[in-house]
Parts: structure tokens; C-alpha cells; sequence
């Protein structure tokens, strides 16, 4: 009887131990999720900054396109003549 009592009490503190661990991590949760909920704004805010950038480059490139393809009618045009 004195050794079932000693086990259940051994298999008591194993439970506690377990449990406190498993406090510990859920405790840590809010902490995690919300530095992710950080980290992902800032991504998004870093895509649509990105998404912008892109944009003007495009808008770059076509006038870059307009001016060469202006050019080189000039340049057409001076050496053919009508």
C-alpha cells in the first residue's frame, strides 16, 4: 500500500510537472502570434511598396521605348529621303 501511494504520488508531480510545461507554452502563444501578425504587416507593407516601384519602372520603360522609337524615325527619316 506504502509503494502505490509513492507511485501515485511520483505519477502526481510527473502530471504538474506536465501540465505547468504545457502553461508555458500556451503562455508564450500571444507573444509568437503576435510578432508573426507583425512580421507579416511589415511584409505586405514591403510588397506594396515593391508593387509601386515596379509600377514607375514600367511607366520608365514605355517612355524610354517612345523616345528611342521617336529616335530612330528621325534617324529614318534623314537618311531616306522622300
Amino acid at each position: 500500500m506504502e509503494q502505490e501511494l509513492i507511485n501515485f504520488k511520483e505519477n502526481i508531480d510527473a502530471w504538474v510537472k506536465e501540465i505547468r510545461r504545457d502553461v508555458a507554452k500556451v503562455s508564450e502563444l500571444p507573444y509568437i502570434l503576435d510578432e508573426n501578425v507583425d512580421n507579416i504587416q511589415h511584409n505586405y507593407e514591403l510588397i506594396r511598396e515593391l508593387r509601386a516601384e515596379i509600377d514607375v519602372l514600367k511607366h520608365e520603360l514605355n517612355a524610354l521605348k517612345i523616345i528611342q522609337i521617336a529616335t530612330l524615325k528621325v534617324n529614318l527619316r534623314r537618311k531616306l529621303p522622300l
